[in-house]
């Protein structure tokens, strides 16, 4: 009776998840797999009628087909894992195979009964007769997967303990697919791929979406974090989607990873381990040889424990980790303005630029916490209950141009929650998903108390202007239906309604932050009174109040995907998605009176109607036009999969992060008063000024201006009422091809973006067509100025990925990875904020920020004699592109001009701009029941330099003052910091039973 109720209450959840079960199909695949195959007999003969039973050799639970008339099979709803799989035919002829299955592959398995298998470098075969039956055994075999549209890559858990890493974030192997970047920076870890921003990006954890609803970072608590979204000892192997994913993964325009943790099995199993590194460990790097500087503070401890097993045999099993991360790592305020500004700066400001310039320590502290429970009651059902946490501070922000005191202590939680079940039926599959996540991310100020001051190019001080706290909390319940009754088809049906709660708080510029630049404005130079120097700032901003946004959205997904084989050769995969978002952009927000008759004074242009951005609080419609058509296809040449022709096409939908829009309302609640000073109170680029005086150099003295002028007037900020959601369509086509024990594959790539969000002046001279700014409409309703939301940006990507794949199998001892990538990433517009022309299209297509059009990653696993095992992850790139700016016809928003630039070739004789070769050397050794490691690592062992940070900015005005250029552009040969550190070595050890 009790397991009575408990099926009727999940069922009862399963039909509010799905509306209605019956119309239902697949089981989701962003946790489990599918095994399908042909069945024959040695004469070549389809057998049908057979059975086939995947048993899990961690917890004996069972999965069962039936071959059909054509002798094919499939087995949905598999967990990543290891199987052995038995085929008994109507004669009783029996095969077994055991085989490891990757996370959401959908993998292949073809069996003949009463032949021998021959044995490959990935398996052996024994074939021992006992009677009239005929047994054959497969062994050590880990499924590939041909037959499918999708592009991606699979990382096994062999790869994550063995090649070699710098800081156990598994993100970091994202990169061995094709088409995908990480960034292993020391301040901003994370991915993106395409011409996409990291924003576009999606994580799912067992099917929780870590997706970061606040800020541009793409994952949950990756903004700006040097941390690990998720402690790789619970991650059992994950998958990266890069494109041609099906219907069911949502909120993505470019690549998806999905992962899958361990769980506990029917033995006890438990690992330890230990790695660090240090400044002894470490090479001075180049720039501080060059530069004179001793080796900066490091130390880098990583630890943890993990232990899973049985509480039931069979039945329930529990898997719970702990990972701490310890860093202290040293960065350096070294000013990069010209000697004549860096002099400029001390006259006017009194102060030594060395009294800034140095190494810091920046210290991160990080834990992550992980529980999973599994309960297995019959071969039909499994429950997954599990917990995580992750929790760090981080003080960081400074360096190069930025002085220690203006840094930041980044507080980041991450916790989630999950409950899953899971129910096999003969011809179905259905699994319910629950899950909650909880982001809070609080960067708060090291100095709250003290103002700033920005001296352009050259330093910025002070107390960092703003301490945030902001919260997002998602609540979420999925159902995914497969059902397979239908000849050939695997009808995937699946809904999904996510709450997300937001809490925004912004205490921005509580003291006053000020900036001073030297522009001459004008080009040519005619009035010297209009021009700005370090003796008095050019502009000032300080916050007018201090309250907190708050806002909630629920979010609906649906989708159905069909994968209809439709012959031995030929499968199609057809789908369609539709997500719809009740509060996307503020939609209940109401522009107030002053604002809106602000708006109507601008002119109406061919990109701003002045009535499209009031809102009423009803006439901002959610958009409901998120269609997403997906099709693949995939078609095997010689019935064999061993050459297999892929490709399609689809379009993907994103989401509008909160921080997009957030100004809009934030700004009304908090207001930013904007101070613009001058020698003679004339306006400056059509803004308003006044005469600069030293008593405005406090709070009150600013509030006192405020109080007596126009001056101090905040922005204002309006989103446009049917803003659309950024979009990306993809196309691809290509061939794998099976070469012994290689899978090789050449897929042509093409993506375009669409709908990404930025913010325009609606403040342009020449009715909307000029430069910046007339903001004299704005002035009798309290404004300096009028910055409008605008679905403008896009992006486009073409490329060619080449791979080649010999996974490693203990029976081979050895395996390689090679992933290429030739590709062309561009992108018009600016980000965020696209003020220097008067709409994105006006900037034209440039290369994208990281742009690279060559780039290889190796990696490869080799055993050696007396238990020695030696691997790498290697890379080498042409070089990113970076943003280029002319501030030649004036420094400020509005007038700069951009292009993109790619770094010096220095690694190979000029073939590459980046080289990163990594090596590890481990040992083996049996001890106390159970597996002891030893490793060495040894991390960009050819002590290249990789260069970061170029110029890139100019200014070819003449400072009247000393006839020269203001500012010369550096060739882009030697930057100011190192993508990645110099040569180090780094010890770990490690235990498991």
């Amino acid at each position: 009776m009790r397991n009575s109720m408990i099926r009727a209450a999940f069922a009862a959840a399963t039909t509010l998840a799905t509306g209605a079960i019956a119309i239902a199909p697949v089981s989701a695949q962003t946790t489990t797999a599918s095994v399908r195959g042909t069945v024959r007999d040695a004469a070549g003969t389809a057998v049908a009628g057979a059975t086939v039973v995947a048993t899990s050799t961690g917890t004996n639970q069972s999965y069962r087909a039936t071959t059909d008339t054509a002798g094919r099979y499939t087995l949905n709803g598999i967990r990543a894992g290891g199987y052995s799989i038995t085929v008994t035919g109507p004669n009783g002829e029996t095969s077994t195979s055991t085989v490891t299955v990757g996370i959401a592959q959908s993998a292949s398995l073809d069996v003949t009964l009463g032949a021998a298998a021959a044995p490959d470098a990935t398996a052996t075969a024994e074939a021992p007769a006992t009677g009239d039956e005929q047994t054959i055994v497969v062994t050590g075999r880990r499924l590939i997967e041909s037959r499918t549209s999708e592009i991606a890559t699979n990382v096994s858990q062999e790869q994550l303990r063995t090649l070699p890493q710098t800081d156990r974030n598994f993100l970091s192997f994202a990169a061995l697919a094709p088409g995908v970047r990480y960034n292993d920076s020391e301040t901003d870890k994370g991915f993106q791929a395409g011409a996409s921003t990291a924003a576009q990006v999606n994580v799912f954890i067992d099917g929780v979406s870590l997706k970061n609803k606040l800020r541009e970072g793409g994952v949950a608590g990756q903004q700006n974090s040097r941390g690990n979204p998720f402690g790789q000892l619970a991650v059992q192997e994950f998958r990266v989607l890069t494109q041609n994913y099906k219907a069911e993964y949502e909120q993505a325009g470019s690549a998806i990873i999905t992962a899958v943790t361990k769980s506990g099995t029917n033995e006890f199993h438990g690992e330890a381990f230990g790695q660090y590194t240090d400044r002894g460990l470490t090479e001075r790097s180049f720039l501080d040889r060059r530069n004179g500087r001793d080796k900066p503070a490091f130390e880098r401890k990583q630890y943890g424990v993990s232990l899973g097993g049985p509480i039931i045999k069979d039945k329930l099993f529990f898997f719970g980790t702990y990972e701490g991360n310890d860093q202290d790592r040293a960065f350096i305020v070294d000013s990069t303005g010209t000697a004549e500004n860096v002099r400029a700066f001390e006259a006017a400001s009194g102060r030594r630029i060395s009294e800034f310039e140095g190494n810091f320590v920046s210290p991160f502290r990080a834990d992550f916490y992980f529980g999973k429970l599994t309960f297995t009651p019959d071969d039909a059902q499994t429950f997954d209950l599990s917990y995580s946490r992750r929790e760090e501070t981080d003080i960081q922000g400074f360096g190069g141009n930025v002085a220690y005191e203006f840094a930041e202590n980044k507080r980041n939680t991450v916790e989630t929650y999950l409950l899953k079940w899971t129910y096999r039926g003969d011809n179905f599959i259905n699994e319910v998903n629950l899950n909650y996540l909880n982001y809070n991310f609080s960067p708060t100020s090291l100095n709250p108390g003290q103002s700033s001051f920005n001296y352009d190019t050259v330093i910025q001080f002070g107390g960092r202007e703003a301490s945030r706290r902001e919260i997002q909390q998602g609540y979420t319940l999925r159902d995914d239906f497969t059902y397979t009754g239908f000849d050939n088809h695997a009808i995937k049906v699946g809904a999904r309604v996510e709450v997300t709660d937001i809490e925004f708080s912004n205490l921005a510029f509580l003291q006053p932050g000020y900036t001073f630049r030297i522009d001459t404005v004008e080009n040519p130079n005619t009035n010297l009174a209009n021009d700005t120097n370090f003796t008095f700032p050019a502009e000032a901003r300080l916050g007018l109040g201090n309250g907190t946004v708050r806002g909630s959205n629920t979010q609906l997904g649906f989708y159905i995907q069909d994968d209809w084989d439709v012959t031995d050769r030929l499968q199609l995969n057809l789908g369609l998605r539709w997500d719809y978002e009740t509060n996307g952009n503020n939609n209940d927000f109401v522009t107030s009176a002053n604002a809106a008759a602000a708006l109507r004074a601008l002119p109406a242009t061919s990109y701003f109607d002045p009535e499209n951005y009031i809102s009423t609080g009803s006439n901002r419609d959610p958009f409901a036009g998120a269609f997403a058509p997906r099709f693949g296809f995939s078609y095997d040449i010689f019935d064999n999969a061993r050459t297999v022709i892929f490709g399609g096409f689809g379009r993907y939908y994103d989401r509008n992060n909160f921080n997009n829009t957030v100004d809009e309302q934030s700004r009304t609640i908090n207001p930013i008063g904007v101070f613009r000073f001058s020698r003679d109170g004339q306006p400056r680029n059509g803004l308003q000024t006044v005469v600069w005086d030293p008593r405005y150099l406090t709070r009150e003295g600013l509030l006192e201006l405020r109080a007596t002028s126009t001056s101090g007037a905040p922005e204002l900020f309006a989103v446009k009422n049917n803003t659309k959601p950024p979009v990306n369509d993809q196309v691809s086509l290509g061939v794998r091809q099976q070469v012994g024990p290689w899978q090789l594959a050449l897929t042509g790539s093409y993506q375009r973006g669409r709908n990404g969000y930025t913010n325009l002046f609606a403040t342009r001279q020449n009715g909307g067509t000029g430069p910046c700014c007339n903001t004299t409409p704005l002035t009798p309703f309290g404004f300096s100025n009028a910055l409008i939301g605008f679905d403008g940006l896009d992006t486009r990507y073409k490329a060619i990925y080449f791979t080649a794949d010999k996974p490693y199998t203990e029976v081979s001892g050895w395996g390689v990875n090679v992933a290429y990538t030739l590709s062309k990433g561009e992108q018009n517009g600016g980000d965020l904020f696209s003020l220097d022309a008067v709409t994105p299209d006006d900037y034209g297509w440039r290369p994208r920020n990281g742009d690279e059009r060559h780039r290889v990653v190796l990696s490869g696993i080799v055993d050696l004699p007396l238990g020695f095992q030696f691997s790498t992850l290697s890379t080498f790139g042409s070089g990113q592109a970076f943003r280029v700016t002319d501030g030649t016809n004036g420094a400020t928003s509005g007038f700069n001009e951009f292009s993109a630039r790619y770094p010096d070739k220095n690694c190979i004789k000029g073939v590459f701009a980046f080289c990163e070769v990594n090596l590890t050397l481990a040992n083996k050794l049996k001890i106390l029941g159970g597996e002891t490691e030893i490793a060495v690592d040894l991390l960009n062992a050819f002590n290249n330099n990789n260069f970061s940070g170029f110029d890139d900015f100019f200014n070819n005005q003449i400072n009247p003052a000393t006839g020269q250029v203001v500012d010369t552009l550096d060739p882009a040969r030697i930057g100011r910091d190192l993508l990645t550190l110099p040569r180090r070595i780094q010890f770990r050890v490690g235990y498991r039973f």
